[in-house]
């Protein structure tokens, strides 16, 4: 009678050549790629990088003057998308109208300071040599930012007083 082995007492087959995190380092070394031959700033670098070339290009091509074409949920649906004066807002901000970036798409205007800041702790801390992760936010957290761009969407289409009317994208009425 042979003894019954469970899944935790089997032996699996190990190739040192396949499996990284073996016992031969050198092996390792040419699946893993060597953090120490990549400088630590290279991701926040190349991030920036291109966040700065779409910026620029947006702030070069004015998307009110342009024609930029019309956003598909505003094409289709007739309405505007949470991201709907998206472009516009970008380029008012490239500009140092923070109130017009508002006025085109208050949630853009809000959200990308608040992506360069986070940037700028990314590159400080790579510069550091310390690692930079974004704590996962709680799912109450989520659920509020939620409820807010749903809010914002419904509020920006309805139309109404003042404080309301002004959340809607603008160029399109």
């Amino acid at each position: 009678m042979s003894p019954r082995l469970d899944q935790t007492d089997q032996q699996l087959p190990r190739d040192s050549n396949k499996f990284p995190g073996s016992s031969d380092p050198a092996a390792d070394a040419e699946i893993l790629p060597d953090s120490t031959t990549q400088p630590v700033w290279r991701t926040p670098l190349i991030a920036g990088v291109a966040a700065a070339c779409g910026c620029v290009a947006i702030a070069v091509v004015n998307p009110t003057d342009t024609g930029v074409p019309i956003c598909w949920s505003r094409a289709v649906f007739g309405i505007d998308c949470p991201l709907c004066g998206g472009l516009r807002a970008t380029n008012s901000l490239m500009r140092g109208r923070f109130l017009e970036a508002a006025d085109h798409n208050v949630l853009v205007a809000i959200a990308l300071p608040i992506v360069a800041v986070i940037w700028v702790i990314w590159v400080a801390m790579a510069i550091a040599g310390r690692p930079f992760r974004i704590p996962r936010p709680p799912t109450w957290l989520i659920a509020v930012l939620a409820v807010l761009v749903a809010s914002f969407t419904v509020l920006r289409n309805t139309g109404g007083p003042a404080w309301v009317d002004w959340l809607a994208s603008g160029t399109y009425r």
